[in-house]
């Protein structure tokens, strides 16, 4: 019933062999067999590319030149001075006449075309002009033996001659109409009287019956001033570009054809002329106004095949062509697929032909070798097995002189130790036990010694563990918890339960960990030492607070690794930081009381300036006897009342209740201009030069008491600066959407370390007594409420430079309210 399965083996170790030989050998070979494919037959598109590409340059060349000789042979005609005389006097006879008079013979003389009369007919057909027309058609007017003329006369299929009214002057035929004004060729040629020539597209000729293009030129006066008239050539498309086109071919299908850029076809020895190109997609690819060669989707002839075509425009026909109809001439080089990729299609052949006798030949090598490898294999897998089953005794001896023979011999040095180490294998797993027995009991002495509980929670939410500290936290005994819910001990709401049971199955693990597999397993990253110091005042997913028992405890989670065959369990550690909230409790109401004071004193600051403009002007009325000065002062006193109303809403933070309670229209010129005599009645004896630059800026909205104390504030640190005397420049502007206010001073300055630090709150420089550090801060919170910035720019022993700017926006809400008022 055995004897199978050897040969089983043996066979499925062969075709191992086999594929292995395979894949190392004849992958390089299809991989070397395929590019090589690939690069020759990129090779041979390009060269059959640029080939076509060349074949269209040249052709696109020489039909340039015929082009440019048919113009050049076509405008001697437009030199002729007979039919510039004539034409001359012509123009000269029509300015006589008014546009009635013009527009009435133009009719009567249509009139006469239409109705074949005689004389117009015989002046027009037979008269001097005609016969210069017939001897350039003729080929009498240009050198014997020229080849070209031979050409464009048999494909002439009309010449005639119009003045500038478009009348027709001389003609070869009368099939045509008498008036040519409102053609386009005839207006791309006049072109306004300055002239220019004009290739028109190729269109079917009902008249004649063919396609046709048109050439004309305009006829200029003596003096090359003015156009007095258009020549106009009309070639059979087919039969002007044949012979230039249809005479090249290569190969048994490649040839030239000429398509405009809408991929009309012009001239092709295939397609008819007029008919267009099939697939348009291939219109884009092959009219750049370069030229070049492309790989096609279709062969623009009916075939759906890959193609490579080449082309190139006709440089200097372009240019006309372009500016007459917007279109342009283009040759199309095309040779049919299936002879274009014929020499792939055989180099494909070879390569596959020689591909598959490579791999065949791998093959056959490659099972005679697996053959002579598997033999010396198939003996050292059965002594494998006598070891495991521990009847080996006979060694192994192989002479293949190779890597095998020495397996062979490593295997009977295996043998040989197996035997031996097993001999003290036992007294090594009893070693071993004692050793793991040590470290539990060690780690359980650990964690009882930990001041912090510390509980060990099985999959199923029952307690596995909890150290002493854990005991007597909870006033519980071991034997009465160890294996009771772990919410049995803690007394909380459902809401609490559920956070930390959601946090609980979060740290859990399901798979053993590696050597490393922490950075395979991110579930693994939890496992951690519960003993390994934590910042316990920060809060996290796995530090939060709760409360047990009327104390307050924050908890960390971490993983547990479970033990074979057990669901994966997590640990919990707590700390008791009951004294430590009460002590928080009692900063924060410290907290408290010490903002109280900074805000009386803000209130005892900001009262102070006002309050001494009272008792100023309290004094003043005692001693004035002038009944509008005692007035004056008492609207000083008011002003100064309201002023300290203000600041004692906004310290007690009724202002912010409604932000537009009090606003109105602010004059900030008035306003500095008060704030500075409030100022200057406060430093009597300080001589200071005061300049103001007060420019026209809009009024704001706003809380002028506000404004005002802001401005007072920034004025008194400025007088306070200048003790000596100094100058004080006010100055205000627009600049660009913001009012600008600058006040500058020439005090002491305010040193470089300190400039960061003006605008806060009981920061100064001043010396005791003399300033509280608020005024700034105050200024600083009003500018900053009203959208505005305050900036301080200084250098010691320079000065002060105070740069306030406000929201332009702002004023133009005030004038459109004062517009609607």
């Amino acid at each position: 019933m055995k004897s199978p399965e050897p040969a089983k083996r043996k066979k499925g170790l062969t075709k191992k062999l086999v594929l292995s030989m395979l894949l190392v050998g004849a992958l390089p070979l299809v991989i070397g067999l395929v590019l090589a494919f690939y690069q020759g037959t990129q090779e041979i598109r390009e060269v059959n590319g640029s080939s076509f590409e060349a074949l269209a340059t040249e052709t696109a060349r020489k039909l340039d030149l015929v082009m440019a000789d048919e113009l050049a042979r076509t405008a001697l005609l437009t030199t002729d001075i007979k039919i510039i005389e004539q034409l001359e006097r012509t123009r000269d006879a029509l300015s006589e006449l008014n546009p009635q008079e013009l527009a009435l013979t133009l009719k009567q003389e249509q009139e006469a075309w239409n109705s074949k009369e005689a004389d117009l007919l015989e002046r027009i057909l037979k008269g001097p002009f005609a016969g210069i027309l017939q001897q350039h058609v003729g080929g009498t007017f240009m050198d014997p033996g020229h080849p070209i003329p031979v050409i464009t006369r048999s494909a002439t299929r009309g010449l005639f001659i119009t003045d500038r009214a478009g009348r027709v002057v001389a003609s070869l035929d009368s099939d045509i109409p008498y008036l040519h004004q409102e053609e386009a060729w005839w207006k791309g040629a006049f072109h306004n009287g300055v002239g220019q020539p004009y290739i028109g597209q190729v269109a079917f000729d009902s008249l004649r019956g063919v396609y046709t293009f048109t050439l004309a030129l305009p006829i200029m006066d003596s003096l090359r001033y003015e156009a007095i008239g258009v020549l106009l050539r009309v070639y059979d498309a087919k039969e002007f570009f044949a012979p230039s086109i249809d005479i090249i071919r290569f190969g048994k299908t490649g040839h030239v054809m000429l398509i405009d850029s809408r991929g009309v076809v012009l001239s092709c020895p295939i397609l008819p002329t007029g008919t267009s190109i099939s697939d348009t997609r291939l219109i884009p690819l092959v009219t750049p106004l370069h030229a070049g060669w492309t790989l096609a989707p279709s062969d623009g002839h009916g075939g759906t095949a890959t193609s490579i075509i080449g082309f190139a425009p006709l440089s200097n026909t372009r240019q006309i062509t372009q500016i007459s109809t917007g279109q342009t001439w283009h040759m199309f080089v095309w040779q049919s697929s299936e002879e274009v990729f014929a020499p792939i299609e055989h180099f494909f052949k070879w390569i596959a032909t020689f591909g598959l006798l490579g791999v065949g030949l791998l093959v056959t090598l490659g099972y005679i070798a697996a053959s002579r490898i598997a033999a010396p294999i198939r003996r050292l897998q059965e002594a494998a097995k006598q070891i495991g089953r521990g009847e080996y005794r006979e060694p192994l001896t192989l002479s293949t002189g190779d890597e095998i023979e020495e397996l062979a011999d490593e295997v009977n040095r295996m043998n040989q130790q197996l035997m031996s180490q097993f001999a003290g294998l036992e007294s090594q797993v009893e070693m071993k036990t004692q050793e793991v027995k040590y470290l539990e009991e060690s780690t359980i002495k650990i964690l009882d010694n930990v001041p912090d509980p510390v509980l060990m929670v099985g999959p199923d939410e029952q307690i596995e563990y909890l150290n002493n500290a854990s005991k007597e936290a909870f006033a519980v005994a071991n034997g009465e918890m160890i294996g009771s819910p772990l919410f049995q001990i803690f007394s909380l709401d459902p809401a609490t339960q559920d956070r930390l049971k959601q946090e609980m199955h979060a740290v859990q693990i399901t798979e053993p960990p590696s050597s490393d597999n922490t950075k395979t397993n991110p579930s693994n990253a939890s496992l951690q030492d519960p003993l390994v110091p934590t910042n316990w005042t920060q809060t996290g997913t796995h530090r939060q607070e709760i409360r047990i028992n009327q104390r307050t405890f924050r908890y960390r989670w971490f993983g547990v690794q479970a033990r074979p065959g057990r669901g994966p369990s997590v640990g919990l550690v707590l700390r008791d930081t009951t004294e430590e909230s009460i002590l928080q409790d009692r900063v924060i109401q410290g907290e408290k009381l010490a903002s109280l004071g900074v805000l009386s004193a803000g209130i005892g600051h900001e009262l102070n300036n006002p309050l001494v403009g009272v008792i100023g002007l309290g004094e003043a009325i005692q001693e004035e006897t002038n009944p509008e000065q005692i007035k004056e002062y008492a609207r000083g006193i008011v002003q100064h009342g309201k002023r300290m109303a203000s600041i004692v809403r906004d310290f007690t933070g009724q202002s912010g209740k409604k932000l537009t309670e009090g606003q109105s229209l602010i004059n900030l010129n008035e306003l500095l201009e008060q704030s500075l005599t409030t100022v200057k009645d406060l430093f009597p004896s300080i001589p200071v030069n005061i300049q103001t630059h007060l420019g026209s800026i809009p009024s704001i909205q706003g809380k002028a008491l506000e404004l005002g104390q802001a401005f007072t504030n920034i004025i008194t640190n400025a007088f306070q600066s200048m003790k000596q005397g100094g100058k004080l420049d006010i100055s205000t502007e627009t600049s660009g959407h913001e009012l600008e206010i600058r006040i500058q001073d020439t005090g002491g300055g305010i040193p470089p370390t300190h400039l960061p630090r003006v605008f806060d709150p009981f920061f100064t420089t001043k010396g005791q007594g003399e300033g509280s550090g608020l005024g700034l801060t105050v200024a600083y919170r009003i500018i900053n409420k009203l959208g505005g910035h305050i900036r301080m720019e200084s250098e010691e022993g320079r000065g002060t430079t105070c740069l306030i700017t406000l929201p332009v926006s702002n004023a133009h809400l005030a004038k459109e309210r004062n517009s609607t008022s």
